[in-house]
Order: structure tokens, then C-alpha cells, then sequence
């Protein structure tokens, strides 16, 4: 018996009925049904059966239903009989009835809003679509990108940061590219367990991704899988945390000469740790007075220049090379641990850079000069870095000089208890502070 080929068309007093045969697959079982459409009064109705000849019953039954009811209608007059002669000419090509035709037709118009015809917007679809797109799958394309990120002399930093968000995102889509939706990466970005500042930095590198699939031609052009897909905060979650002239003398203290230039620098000159890590003495150059942190060993990829300030002058010429890595400590975190409980002082991450730029701000009242320093934008560090601070403070701070106990006194006029000295002064959230003069 032949097989029927759907949809299959019902037809009753010239009204056509369709049904669908569709399959759905749930607990990794198949469920086959079948879907009845017609029009009723301008309307698509649907109707769903588990049986073909229940749906074919169903068709043969609304056609009717409906050709009973309409009678009156057909009986059309001289100018709409030649209208209606004419669809139904315009139409036997394409085999639809003129019912549905019209209702396809109104829905696509509707769907438009005026921004062109429907036979523009056919032959853009067709055009778009006539072109067979290569297949790859979510994993290789991962792959592909990330060899080309390497070879494009991307910083290490940053193929990290590809690598870490689309070797997870890659592990949660084993797909073809062509299967992934805005909505499917809007409720990945959802259920990453991480706050909204590294939720940002995935949807960053997933919509790289993204540019890249139609750049490569793996995508159609205009695709966009990030359309409609929430924004996340680049704004920090948590304290600023810094640290006070006394906490910070008796750490280089008790600092080993292997880990002092990392304690200075990072404190002095704002570095991050992963910049100091990747420093070079060849950078530093202390009678110039600026270390150099080039485009390869910065996170943002671009080269910056940052002061060296008179005490941590100071201190580098203490310790300075010729050339070699300033710190030959692969991994930081342990050294730092063990000088902190050493030296009697609650570690606070990344304190040293927000201290430093939260003092450089006091000192010269210039966010954005102090931005451009640090390689960030001056929104960021006003709400991730900055800790409003006195001049006091800035002054004690850049005048902890080697070989003493505590920080420098200051000159006989500004001269306080050494506890005034490292107060930090909770201003007001404007930027009235910037306006002072140090």
C-alpha cells in the first residue's frame, strides 16, 4: 500500500483542510501526530489527533462545517466573481486553495510592518538560503578559533580568557554551529554560576565567537546569536580593600628579596599581578622614570606607560638588573600567603593595585590620567578601584622609603598621629575629592 505523502490536502465544497504529520521526540522515544488546519472565519484552527483517520475525519468534517456556513457568501456579483476568477487562476500553479493563500498572505504582511513586500522579503530568504553553508560543529569551530587567536600573536592573558569561557561553552554544546540560537546561549549565560561581572566577560567572548562563525562563513551574514540576549554588569560585586601605610611597611619587611619587587611594583606602580609576572627589568627604566608594560603583557593588549614614583625609585635600585623576569615566581599566591601571616597582616586580593589608584587619585585629583596609568576605562575605576581617600593618605602612602621602620614623616605642617596618617576618609559619592589639591 502506498505510503500517503503529506501534508495531505481534504477537500469539501471547494474548502480546503490540511494534515500534518509531525514527530516529536521526548525521553529519547518517538511520538508520531497528526495536525488538522483550516481556516475558520479568517482564523488558522488546529486540531490534534494521535490516529490519521481520526484527522482525516476531522478535515473532511470542518471543511463542511465551514462550506454550510458561508454559503452566502459565494453568492458574489459581477466585479468580485471576476476578482475571485482571477485568484483562482493566479493560484492553480501553486496548487493552495484561495482560503489559505490569503491567510498566508495577511500573516506575512502583519509580520512585515511595512518595512517591504512580501515578494521582497521572499526573494531575500531565497537568496540567503540558496547558499549551502559549511558544517562544523560547536567543538571545532572552538578549536579553529582558539589556533587562530595563537597565531595572530594574541597575548597569553588573553588566550587564556578564550580558551577558559569557549572550552566550558564548547563542553555544553556539542552541536553543529548552524543548531545554536539566541535563546540557547540566553539560558547558558543564566545558569553559569558565577556573579554578573564574569557572566559579562562570557558574553564578551561568546559574541566574539560569534562574529567570528559568519566572518569564517560557517554562519549567514547578518546573524547575530547574541541578539536579544541579556546584558550583564562590568560593575565589581564587593569591598575595595586596601592597604595602610603600617600594613604595607610591615610587609616589605618581612618581604624575601625574590618577592619584593612584586610587593613595590604593585604597590607603587598599580601593575597587575599577571602584568608583574610577565615583567621584564629590560622595562623598567629608572632614569627615564616609567616602566613600560608592553601590548603582549597587558591585558587590555595595549601598551602603556606608568610613572615610577620616588619611593618605589627607591626601592628598584636596591634590586635592579640589566634584564631578566623582575619576578621568577611562577605561582604568587603561596609566596604572598606565607609573608601575610609572617608579617601579622590579613592579605586582602588584589589591595596592592587599588590602594595604589585609589592613592594616585587623592595625589593628583585626575581619574582619567590615572585610568590611562592602570589601562582601565575611568568609569571602572571609579566603581572597582576607587576607595575615596585624603592627601594625607597619598602622601604616607608614596613615602615609604627602604630602610626605615615606618613611612617617612611628613613636613612639621602636615605632620599628625601616625594613625591620622593612614585614615581613610569616606567621602561623599560625587567627585568633590578630585577637585582638591594635594
Amino acid at each position: 500500500m502506498k505510503k500517503p505523502q503529506f501534508p495531505l490536502r481534504v477537500s469539501e465544497q471547494g474548502v480546503l483542510a490540511k494534515v500534518r504529520r509531525i514527530v516529536q521526540n521526548k525521553y529519547g522515544e518517538a511520538y508520531v501526530f497528526y495536525v488538522v488546519e483550516y481556516v475558520l472565519l479568517g482564523k488558522r484552527k488546529q486540531e490534534w489527533f494521535s490516529e490519521l483517520e481520526a484527522a482525516k475525519t476531522a478535515a473532511s468534517d470542518a471543511c463542511r462545517k465551514i462550506a454550510n456556513g458561508e454559503q452566502s457568501v459565494l453568492q458574489l456579483k459581477n466585479q468580485d466573481r471576476l476578482v475571485y476568477l482571477r485568484a483562482l487562476d493566479l493560484l492553480k500553479p501553486t496548487g493552495l486553495e484561495l482560503d489559505m493563500a490569503v491567510s498566508d498572505f495577511a500573516q506575512a504582511f502583519t509580520a512585515l510592518n511595512g518595512k517591504g513586500t512580501l515578494l521582497e522579503a521572499a526573494r531575500e530568504f531565497a537568496a540567503r538560503h540558496s547558499i549551502v553553508l559549511p558544517k562544523i560543529s560547536v567543538p571545532d569551530a572552538v578549536e579553529l578559533l582558539k589556533k587562530q587567536v595563537e597565531a595572530d600573536g594574541k597575548s597569553e592573558v588573553r588566550q587564556q580568557d578564550y580558551s577558559s569561557v569557549l572550552d566550558r561553552f564548547a563542553k555544553s554544546f556539542n552541536v553543529e554551529v548552524a543548531a545554536l540560537t539566541p535563546k540557547l546561549i540566553s539560558d547558558y549565560l543564566v545558569a553559569l554560576p558565577f556573579q554578573e561581572r564574569t557572566k559579562r566577560n562570557h558574553r564578551d567572548v561568546i559574541k566574539i565567537f560569534s562574529r567570528w562563525l559568519v566572518l569564517r562563513g560557517y554562519l549567514a551574514k547578518g546573524t547575530d546569536l547574541l541578539e536579544g540576549v541579556q546584558n550583564y554588569s562590568a560593575r565589581k560585586i564587593g569591598e575595595i580593600t586596601t592597604f595602610t601605610p603600617e600594613e604595607m611597611t610591615s610587609l616589605l619587611q618581612n618581604a624575601s628579596e625574590r618577592i619584593l619587587p612584586f610587593l613595590v611594583i604593585g604597590g607603587f606602580a598599580g601593575l597587575r599581578h599577571a602584568e608583574i609576572s610577565r615583567l621584564d627589568w629590560q622595562d623598567i627604566d629608572l632614569q627615564e622614570g616609567f616602566i613600560e608594560v608592553r601590548a603582549e603583557n597587558a591585558k587590555t593588549d595595549t601598551r602603556r606607560i606608568v610613572p615610577i614614583k620616588e619611593n618605589l625609585k627607591a626601592w628598584l635600585l636596591t634590586m635592579a638588573k640589566k634584564s631578566g623576569p623582575v619576578v621568577g615566581l611562577a605561582n604568587i599566591a603561596n609566596p604572598l600567603s606565607k609573608l601575610a601571616q609572617k608579617a601579622g597582616v590579613k592579605w586582602k586580593h588584589n589591595a596592592l593595585r587599588h590602594t595604589y589608584i585609589s592613592a594616585r587619585v587623592a595625589e593628583c585629583a585626575d581619574v582619567p590620567r590615572v585610568a590611562d596609568e592602570a589601562g582601565n576605562s575611568p568609569t571602572i575605576i571609579r566603581t572597582n578601584y576607587l576607595k575615596r581617600m585624603r592627601p594625607a593618605f597619598a602622601a604616607a602612602w608614596f613615602n615609604i622609603m627602604p630602610g626605615i621602620s615606618l613611612a617617612i614623616p611628613l613636613p612639621a605642617a602636615e605632620t599628625a598621629k601616625r594613625s591620622q596618617l593612614a585614615e581613610v576618609a569616606h567621602l561623599s559619592s560625587d567627585d568633590t575629592c578630585l577637585n582638591q589639591t594635594p
